[in-house]
């Protein structure tokens, strides 16, 4: 078998070096014009997006199109943008480009220069140019003229215009926003604005609506003020607030102001003009229809909305009152023709057994959207088309015959409905005739014939006759699979996925391009369908495309399928054979191909089976989820694959499971071992240690490469010794070789979990280091003026890596029992001499005794001794204890310093003594001691001493010079100087402050200071030191500080010492501090009087003193007078305590109601008022008082409040009492004494007007309707007044009353002498007997006290009524009488039909009589309902039916005065309703000579008349009209045999009609 490429001639040969590549798989590439630096577009056609979209771009028409180009040495915006852009530059926009991208409202795309008709937003509306708005943007500023512009034309050239050179006119400057971008930007500003005037808009609409649909209100001043306001403020702020894209100038601000003052005149004051009667019948309906819409929410719309007036005005029926038409259409013949394009197809038979039980049982069945081509079927079933011209048929006869018996079947589709069909052409004015295409799926292989076509009523299509069968053949299958005979070699091995893996093949790289045919092959292709084929194979090397050089491709294998063999076993006859032989050719063969490759280099291999085609000319893409193919006879010979299923698409490589179409060779690269170039690269060889601080191992890290994990195989030569071992591991990264031995270690071997490796030979050595040694030499260091040895000098002969370090024991043998120093000599040399010179005499040992090097930190014992006899030199040093201490000690006293001799005593001792620049040298023999004290006896002269030891000399005359030894000593001349710094007077203070005697003192730090206070009987000394101050008298200054004071009294210094001894001045000898007396407040018993029955006294059991009463609201309640002691002014703070009226533990503080604390400034003469404003009793209790110079507030002692005349004792506490003044209020009641009003009504200054007591009269009960004997008997019935006092009053009482009548002036009514709380005022009739309101009030009340209570300004009497004016009637009681309201039905509505009986869709009306304000109440189908009406019309809509009644009708102002009604009770009726043909749109099609019967159902109360009429086809006009009365059935049916449109015009039952007159 031979492969061909697709396109190429049949039967070319296939290539010694593989199988050739079938052409490569289109991709659908976006064509993208390339814009280059000069402005020039490439590749750029017809087809092109850039062509699309300019298509109609042309020269600039106008100067102000053309773009300029900008100043000399300034890039061009066009050149920007024409710019290409790199990778990095397309993912990221340049801030110039993101400016330009926000000021064009974000779009995006090419940039042109001319604003015709071929630039235009995604909406399809011609837009400006990029270029335009960046010619007038301020940044780039009008370009200098006589420039060459540029144009975009319809190719997409950028060319240089020749013309001459049009200067622009520069673009006027935008005037900046009022409020600055950086606090919001424009775009949020345009937004706001807008979204202002759309809020003012629709409120507007909302407001003009609301007018137009109320009738009793047609104009409105408010609205057309409030309106002008608005819209004159909403054209000021869009003027003012400059916002660019939307702002005005002034002159158009004021047109705007204008010109809506116009539409609010028209709207609001103009009822009758012509703009509102043309906008009236519009707002009117869309009021309406958006009203139905709320009312139609459940539950919630008819409660917003209720019954509007407007809904009212603007019911109408629905028309599913008459629903539903009938056509009758006469049509000719029809035809059928199977495959008219005579195409072929193929089945994917494999599919077909692989899809479910039940789409195989419904295959023929279903139909619908999803049609043969839906994603479930599309491999499992082919459609032929049927060509239908004529009218939809309803069975189908088709015959099949098989490929492989020959045997011809006749089968039948009986629902053709469920076909997919595609409708090419439809007919109206042959009714339901269409040219159709009707889809027959088939799911075997085989040729198809149609026999017959049968429409609904068994008419028989005409089919073409001689037409050819149309062919289904199996469609070409191919699949990849493994080689089974593939040997061991490699590791080759297939995985779970189904991909395989193989280790890198060694070799040549011509064994790559020129294998062995058949001897590298892994892969088999297997090729199935009707021969010949043509196939499609792609491989991917490391996500490289490359041409396959493949050999031994010729076919192992090339057979029929057996499940298509099988009918050769069969005995036929020859008639039948020679069938079978016919239709053969077009069975499915199958053959088998080998894919050779060397796998020479790692990574992934990736094959591909993208397309094959049979003989056909069906092409099926391989490896995609959808498996299309292509019809043979309908496309021509170079049709190509339409996609590669997304595999290779960017060169990437798709991961998962193997298919049939795709194989994957993972080729593992061979492993690699060597050791890191840290290892080789660091110091060699490697030491061991057998010290515990440094390796007795090293780790030789690896360099792995592969998968792991790997086994490393090495080598370890010690001498003529060779160890072999190996080592595992899973991670490359911790990969060691762990060496103890020494020895040169070397890689044999390397094995990953894929393959064998190789590994590097490069040797590690490591050496085992050798321990250090030492040699210790000595010799004595001589001093023959000494005696001989002073020392010993000792050298150190080392061995090993340094650095070194020798320890060793250093012991004087004269001293048995001191302890020995250890001492350490660290050294780099190889070679160190040791000199070691004691002080002491006598035999040293020193005992090395352990040696560390590099190689051993931790040391290796020696033992090294050498002994030396030492005569020690002598020394002296000053005592430590006193080394670091400079002394000072007064003049005239004697100094000592301390010594410390070392050496063979006895000694001698030279030293100077320096004072003022002079130096005085002195020697000190026979000091036997070695502490010894030099005393350098009396200093007599100030200054400084320094004493500098110079030699010393021991008993065998052994003399050392001595270097730096000297001790420093300062003498003072005297010591400090203290005094008090008093005023003259003393220092005065406040009672418990704390204060401090100021000192001066002069002298040296630190300074103690004692001081005592005289007449102490304690007689304490007090002591204080001062750290810190002046040198004293040497430096000629002073210390200023202070000691604290214990108390009031004189202290006297006693004494002020340093180191030495000072003086205390007699003048500033003593000190006095006195205290100042605290301030003082009482009450003076000037105008008090003493009241021994004080509420204090219920506690107490005494009095108290009392200023007089006074009444409540008084204006001179009285003061209280004070004394006062202290330095003035002076700040009270006193509490007063209350107790009210009605507490009955008045005066007990356990009892208060309330307690205040208030201050107050007071002078030497000073009062305190009392407070008068509520009644009760106040206690006043002085609590704290300060004066100028004591700032706080002094606590004051807590007088008796029960002091008697004519004592000393000062008060504190006094009390006042503030009488009540009576109380009253008038109250109503009804005659059986029932309470009207549930709230007091008693009076106030400034109270809001009271509510009112309404009284419902039944009409004709007034006496302005009945007269004086009506009036007489309803008078029983009217309710009480009376005028009620509380009772912790005095009696008896007066009380004054106002009352202000329906009609004329008010009038004061006195009541005298009230000897109870209560009592019933007696009002004249002709104040109380009209229908109306009228009010009454308190004006004023007084007891036995005489105290009084005004309840209205004295002012405000006997003025009239002063709510004419506006003013509410302050207090007491307002009654109103009221006559019940009354309702009829209105004479035009259907509500006075003596039948009570209406239809849905009228207007109950009734007339309401009283008071212009109504709550009616009604049911309506049952459900109770309550609305206001402020009409005398009440109007309602029966829009269902059911039942209505009006039960009630109430006052608003007084819903308790109220009219039932039992009579206003109606029965709505539905409107009759008619369906004809089941109330749809029927299009019936017959054939002449054919009847129709058309039905008509009827629903209502029988009997019925309706009227039904015939219309022509295609036009209004009436061909037949009929009226049938008083039908009593429910059905009715028209025969017919005519062509027309049946429908029906009117229908009326026994109640209603439809439509209404």
């Amino acid at each position: 078998m031979s492969l061909r490429k697709s396109g190429a001639a049949a039967g070319t040969p296939v290539g010694s070096k593989g199988l050739t590549q079938v052409g490569t798989p289109n991709r659908v590439q976006k064509r993208t014009p390339n814009i280059n630096a000069g402005g020039e577009s490439s590749n750029l056609n017809s087809s092109s997006f850039l062509q699309d979209d300019y298509s109609s771009a042309q020269t600039p028409k106008r100067s102000s199109d053309a773009f300029q180009t900008p100043r000399r040495g300034a890039a061009s915006p066009v050149d920007i943008f024409q710019t290409p852009m790199t990778s990095q530059g397309a993912q990221t926009r340049s801030g110039f480009a993101e400016r330009v991208y926000q000021s064009t409202g974000g779009r995006r795309g090419f940039i042109g220069t001319g604003s015709g008709p071929g630039i235009a937003d995604d909406n399809g509306v011609p837009r400006r140019s990029l270029l335009d708005d960046l010619a007038q943007d301020p940044m780039f500023g009008p370009p200098p003229a006589q420039q060459p512009s540029r144009d975009v034309g319809g190719s997409g050239k950028l060319p240089v215009a020749k013309a001459a050179p049009v200067a622009l006119k520069p673009a006027p400057k935008q005037s900046a926003s009022a409020i600055p971008e950086a606090v919001v930007d424009l775009p949020s500003q345009r937004t706001y604005l807008l979204g202002t005037f759309g809020i003012l808009l629709a409120w507007k609409i909302y407001n003009v609506l609301d007018l137009l649909a109320d009738e009793s209100r047609q104009t409105s001043v408010y609205m057309f003020a409030k309106w002008c306001f608005l819209d004159t403020a909403m054209c000021y702020v869009v003027w003012m607030m400059h916002i660019p894209g939307i702002s005005v100038s002034r002159k158009a601000m004021y047109l705007l102001i204008l010109l809506c003052v116009f539409i609010d005149l028209n709207m609001f004051l103009l009822p009758t003009s012509i703009f509102v009667l043309a906008l009236k019948p519009m707002a009117v309906s869309v009021a309406s229809g958006c009203m139905r819409s709320v009312k139609s929410i459940p539950w919630l719309g008819p409660r917003l909305v209720g019954d509007n007036d407007l809904l009212i005005d603007t019911f109408e029926l629905d028309d599913e009152h008459i629903l539903g038409r009938h056509t009758i259409h006469i049509l000719p013949h029809s035809l059928a023709h199977m495959n008219p394009q005579t195409k072929s197809f193929c089945i994917d038979s494999r599919a077909q057994h692989e899809a479910p039980w039940y789409s195989r049982l419904t295959l023929g069945l279903l139909g619908g959207q999803g049609g043969i081509y839906s994603q479930a079927n599309i491999h499992q079933q082919v459609a032929i088309p049927i060509l239908i011209n004529g009218t939809h048929p309803a069975s189908i006869h088709y015959a099949y015959t098989s490929f492989e018996t020959g045997e011809r079947q006749v089968r039948k589709i009986s629902n053709v409905g469920a076909l997919q069909v595609y409708t090419g052409a439809v007919y109206p004015s042959l009714g339901n005739w269409v040219m159709a295409t009707y889809y027959l799926p088939v799911t075997e292989v085989g040729a198809y014939e149609i026999v017959s076509v049968k429409d609904v009523k068994g008419l028989e299509f005409r089919t073409a006759t001689h037409a050819p069968p149309t062919i289904v053949v199996s469609c070409p299958k191919a699949r990849l699979q493994w080689r089974t005979d593939v040997g061991a070699a490699d590791n080759f091995s297939v995985g779970s996925d189904g991909h395989a893996s193989i280790c890198q093949r060694l070799g040549s790289s011509d064994s790559d391009s020129n294998p062995t045919p058949g001897t590298n092959g892994l892969i088999e292709v297997v090729v199935e369908g009707y021969e010949p084929i043509d196939m499609n194979i792609v491989r991917l090397v490391n996500g490289h495309r490359e041409v396959i050089g493949l050999d031994g491709v010729q076919p192992r294998i090339s057979e029929i399928p057996a499940a298509l063999s099988d009918a050769k076993d069969v005995p036929v006859d020859s008639a039948k054979r020679a069938e079978i032989e016919r239709w053969s050719r077009y069975r499915a063969r199958r053959s088998v191909y080998t894919l050779s490759d060397a796998f020479l280099r790692p990574g992934e291999y990736v094959y591909k089976l993208e397309s094959i085609r049979d003989a056909a000319n069906h092409s099926v893409a391989l490896g995609e989820r959808n498996l299309g193919h292509r019809h043979g006879n309908g496309g021509s010979s170079g049709d190509k694959v339409a996609s590669s299923g997304g595999l290779f698409d960017g060169e990437k490589m798709v991961v998962g499971k193997a298919t049939s179409y795709m194989a994957r060779v993972h080729v593992h690269e061979r492993p690699t071992a060597a050791w890191t170039s840290r290892l080789l690269g660091g110091e060699l060889p490697l030491r061991l240690s057998d010290d515990k601080l440094r390796k007795s191992k090293h780790l030789l890290p690896l360099k792995l490469s592969g998968s792991g994990p790997w086994t490393v195989e090495y080598e370890v030569v010690n001498g003529d010794e060779i160890t072999r071992e190996s080592q595992t591991f899973s991670d490359a990264r911790d990969a060691s070789i762990e060496a103890s031995k020494p020895g040169s270690y070397r890689l044999a071997g390397l094995t990953d979990s894929h393959c064998s490796g190789t590994a590097d030979r490069s040797n590690v050595t490591l050496v085992l280091t050798p321990h250090p040694a030492i040699n210790v030499t000595s010799a004595p260091i001589m001093a023959h003026e000494c005696g001989g040895e002073i020392g010993a000098q000792i050298e150190l002969e080392l061995s090993g890596r340094p650095p070194f370090a020798v320890h060793y024991r250093e012991r004087n043998l004269r001293f048995p029992n001191s302890r020995a120093l250890t001492r350490v000599v660290r050294t780099q040399q190889r070679r160190h001499t040791l000199k070691i010179v004691p002080e002491l005499a006598g035999t040293y040992e020193f005992e090395f005794f352990r040696l560390e090097d590099d190689n051993y930190p931790s040391g290796q014992a020696i033992s090294e001794v050498v002994r030396q006899a030492i005569h020690a030199q002598p020394s002296v040093r000053v005592d430590p204890k006193h080394r670091h201490h400079q002394p000072a000690i007064c003049m005239g006293q004697s100094f000592s310093l301390p010594l410390v001799f070392k050496g063979n005593g006895p000694w001698q001792l030279m030293y100077n003594v320096v004072h003022d620049d002079r130096r005085h040298t002195h020697t000190v023999t026979d000091i036997v001691d070695e502490h010894f004290t030099l005393d350098l006896g009396s200093l007599d002269s100030p200054g400084e001493y320094t004493v500098e030891l110079v030699q010393v000399k021991d008993g065998n005359m052994c003399a050392r010079d001595l270097m730096d030894i000297a001790a420093t000593v300062k003498v003072r001349e005297g010591g400090p100087r203290a005094a008090f710094q008093c005023p003259s007077g003393g220092i005065r203070v406040l009672d418990g402050e704390k204060t401090q005697i100021p000192v001066i003192l002069s002298g040296e730090y630190p300074i103690d200071l004692k001081y005592r206070k005289i007449g102490d009987p304690a007689e304490r000394v007090f002591t204080a030191m001062f750290g810190y101050g002046s040198r004293g008298n040497n430096g000629g200054s002073q210390i200023s500080g202070s000691v604290p004071a214990y108390g009031p009294g004189e202290y006297e210094l006693i004494a002020a010492d340093d180191i030495c001894p000072g003086t205390v001045d007699p003048l500033g000898a003593r000190c006095t501090i006195k205290v100042e007396p605290k301030p003082s407040a009482w009450f003076t018993s000037s105008g008090l009087s003493y009241n021994k029955s004080s509420g204090i006294s219920q506690i107490r059991g005494d009095g108290a003193w009392q200023l007089a009463s006074v009444c409540e609201g008084t204006t001179s309640p009285g003061a209280f007078e004070l004394g006062l002691s202290g330095s003035g002014p002076w700040r009270l703070e006193y509490r007063v305590d209350f107790w009210q009226w009605s507490n009955a533990h008045s005066g007990d503080p356990r009892y208060v109601d309330r307690s205040n604390t208030h201050t107050a400034v007071a002078m030497q003469q000073s009062t305190l008022k009392a407070e008068c404003c509520d009644p009760g009793l106040y206690r006043y209790t002085l609590t704290a008082v300060s004066d100028e110079r004591y700032q706080r507030l002094q606590r004051l002692e807590p007088g008796p409040a029960d002091t008697l005349p004519g004592e000393t004792k000062r008060l504190t506490v006094v009390e006042h009492r503030v009488t009540r003044s009576p109380q009253a209020e008038l109250r109503a009641y009804l005659p059986d004494g029932t309470p009207m009003d549930a709230t007091s009504s008693r009076g106030a200054f400034g109270r809001s007007r009271p509510p009112v007591i309404k009284h419902c009269l039944a009409p004709g009960q007034s006496r302005t309707e009945g007269g004086a004997q009506t009036w007489a008997n309803v008078r029983d019935r009217l309710p009480v007044f009376r005028v009620e006092f509380e009772k912790d009053g005095l009696a008896p009482f007066d009380a004054w009353i106002e009352v202000f009548p329906a009609s004329g002036p008010s009038e004061v009514v006195a009541i005298r002498e009230i000897a109870g709380y209560s009592q019933a005022i007696a009002l004249p009739e002709h104040i109380a007997s009209q229908i109306g309101r009228y009010h009454m009030r308190l004006v004023r009340t007084r007891d036995a006290r005489g105290c009084e209570h005004h309840y209205v300004d004295p002012s405000e009497v006997g003025l009239g009524r002063p709510d004419k004016d506006g003013k509410a009637i302050a207090g007491g009681i307002e009654i109103e009488y009221i006559e019940a309201p009354s309702a009829r039905p209105a004479s035009a509505s259907p509500a006075s039909n003596p039948s009570r009986s209406v239809c849905v869709g009228d207007i109950l009306a009734f007339d309401l009589r009283g008071l212009n304000s109504w709550n009616v109440d009604y049911i309506y189908n049952g459900h109770h309902r309550s609305t206001h009406s402020s009409k005398r019309l009440f109007r309602r809509l029966a829009d269902e039916p059911g039942t209505f009644a009006l039960t009630s009708v109430c006052h608003r102002s007084a819903n308790d005065c109220c009219s039932e009604f039992t009579d206003l009770n109606y029965t709505i009726h539905d409107i009759p309703r008619v369906r004809v043909s089941g109330g749809k749109n029927v299009y019936q099609d017959i054939l002449e000579g054919d009847m129709a019967d058309i039905r008509l159902d009827l629903v209502g109360t029988p009997p019925f008349t309706f009227t039904w009429q015939r219309r022509a086809l295609g036009g209004n006009k009436v061909l037949e009209s009929h009226t049938v009365k008083d039908f009593d059935g429910k059905v009715y049916v028209i025969p017919t045999s005519s062509e027309g449109t049946f429908e029906v015009t009117f229908i009326q039952d026994r109640f209603c009609q439809y439509p209404k007159a």
